[in-house]
């Protein structure tokens, strides 16, 4: 996983036509509709999750991490959301505290919000649009040094923040207490899709600046908030009392333990122990003749396509793949055409999802398959590319510990050996990995990834090369990958709606990966969730993966 580490089914456009309100699953004060039908299910208890590694943050500006989001998708209060609900309703943009959708100015720079007047943090306090203005200042605040300034520094303003020049942004106004105005410097087609990040949630307006970000308790407007966090021990959710939204919140409490090994989770999941978890690769093949594989309640055993790609990344900033223009493209289609898609896939165990090429996930609209790389090496290709360009042959591979990534490091490290590459695995945890390859000037060539959309857009993919978002820290182009041809296409591709966006994405996703090759995709996964027997209201959500506000237990 990179900073988001299934495959979507609807795309969402500002102008494109296809975002649709609909209804929030749930009923406020009470099990959602889903509960209620169960028969079973029950309102209360505690939910038990285990997380073999901790989460990033609870810092909304700076969480950044697929566990992190699930859990801000039961805590944020944000102008806009998802229903808790699969594919294709739960991928379908909805306004959340926003009392509706936003009125757009005619030529499309200022998106005017009414907010609902009855929304509260967990902590009593009424949020006003004075919580947004200073949730946006704050992630835009130069000291935070935030991952969310690229989705917002079109915002008029935005840019003088970043760079310290500024406090706070011109072009977000808070009209009275439940008027919310954001101007921007050009048209943006996907803002609302981006305001539906939790990097945008409602915070309370005093909450510090701090580049470390704030601790627990950290209060929300959602169904829940974060109440406490003892880093690599456990994360505690409880019920926001002050919650009278549409959204469901079954159990009272949501309990993550971290740390324990995989084979203990899967054990105490067995036993009842803990209702769901991280488990060994190897468990999945089991499970699913066990229990059969099921996309939603009821059931044990579920497997569903992320959005989103597994890939290594190549850093065009060090010398073995670098340079002018493009970098080292031979070399790097070299790598393209020498590792095993397959096998680094299968280390993931059954289930685990498909082989991919591409920068963007096979069900992504604008995705057409074009096979340009193969799914088990071509050595007399890469062979015959690498000859002459290895330039010396070593090189750094950064690699999480956590299991199955050092083994399909192991697997990249013997097939590059066969183009003469020798490549120096380093294990870091996952959180300490994606911190170093979003440091510009860190000293890897090549690095296990992964991403998970943000938000419904194929941009969300192609910006993992989009040379003007690079910057000292927290990049998401972690291949440093800066063309300045490309850099205009993809800006023209960003102000494009419809169909005609859909179709230039598809054409630099096809064009990128077969001239410029700037990473090397293996697959796209599928998440795969245990579950206790106790477990009930299981869904897959299309964009935060879990739904912890949707759970219930049965007994």
């Amino acid at each position: 996983m990179q900073r988001r580490l299934t495959l979507s089914v609807a795309m969402l456009l500002v102008g494109a036509g296809l975002l649709a309100a609909s209804a929030v699953a749930g009923s406020s004060g009470s099990a959602s509709p889903q509960a209620k039908n169960s028969g079973q299910a029950r309102v209360g208890g505690t939910f038990k999750h285990s997380l073999s590694v901790d989460i990033d943050y609870v810092d909304p500006a700076l969480a950044y991490y697929v566990p992190s989001w699930a859990i801000m998708y039961a805590t944020a209060g944000m102008l806009m959301n998802y229903p808790d609900a699969p594919a294709p309703r739960g991928s379908r943009l909805t306004p959340d505290i926003a009392a509706g959708f936003p009125r757009i100015s005619r030529n499309g720079l200022s998106y005017t919000f009414q907010l609902k007047r009855n929304v509260r943090l967990s902590n009593g306090q009424p949020v006003t649009a004075a919580n947004f203005v200073y949730a946006f200042n704050r992630d835009l605040n130069r000291r935070m040094s935030s991952p969310a300034q690229p989705f917002i520094e079109d915002i008029v303003g935005a840019e003088a923040v970043i760079a310290g020049r500024a406090q706070r942004a011109t072009g977000l106004r808070a009209i009275g207490r439940y008027t919310l105005q954001i101007r921007l410097t050009q048209r943006a087609p996907d803002l609302l899709a981006r305001l539906a990040m939790p990097f945008f949630q409602a915070i309370p307006t005093n909450l510090p600046i701090t580049p470390e970000g704030v601790n627990a308790p950290v209060h929300s407007a959602g169904p829940y908030y974060i109440a406490r966090w003892e880093r690599n021990r456990q994360v505690v959710v409880n019920r926001n009392r002050f919650y009278r939204g549409p959204r469901p919140h079954n159990v009272n409490q949501i309990l993550i333990d971290v740390g324990l090994p995989l084979e203990t989770i899967k054990l105490n999941i067995d036993r009842g122990n803990t209702d769901t978890g991280d488990i060994p690769p190897s468990a999945h093949s089991e499970l699913g003749r066990r229990y059969g594989v099921k996309k939603k309640s009821p059931g044990r055993y579920f497997s569903n396509p992320q959005a989103g790609i597994d890939y290594l990344a190549i850093n065009h900033d060090r010398n073995l793949f670098g340079g002018g223009g493009v970098g080292n493209l031979r070399l790097k289609k070299a790598v393209n055409f020498a590792i095993d898609r397959q096998a680094i896939l299968s280390q993931r165990g059954a289930y685990a999802g498909v082989t991919n090429d591409q920068l963007m996930p096979p069900t992504m609209r604008g995705f057409r398959n074009v096979a340009i790389y193969p799914r088990r090496p071509n050595l007399s290709q890469a062979r015959s590319l690498a000859s002459g360009q290895t330039r010396g042959g070593s090189g750094v591979l950064y690699c999480s510990n956590r299991a199955p990534a050092p083994q399909q490091c192991q697997i990249v490290q013997a097939n590059l050996r066969n183009i003469g590459l020798n490549m120096d695995i380093r294990l870091f945890p996952r959180a300490t990995q994606i911190e170093l390859t979003g440091r510009r000037g860190e000293g890897f060539d090549l690095s296990l990834d992964g991403w998970h959309m943000d938000y419904f857009d194929p941009y969300d993919f192609i910006f993992l090369v989009d040379g003007t978002t690079i910057r000292p820290a927290n990049n998401n182009n972690n291949s440093y990958f800066n063309s300045p041809a490309f850099n205009r296409r993809i800006a023209q591709a960003k102000t494009l709606t419809g169909v005609e966006r859909f179709r230039a994405f598809s054409r630099l996703d096809v064009d990128l990966t077969r001239n410029a090759a700037p990473m090397a995709t293996f697959a796209t996964r599928n998440d795969r969730h245990y579950f206790s027997a106790r477990t009930g209201c299981y869904h897959y959500h299309p964009v935060f993966t879990y739904d912890y506000a949707a759970i219930c237990l049965n007994r």
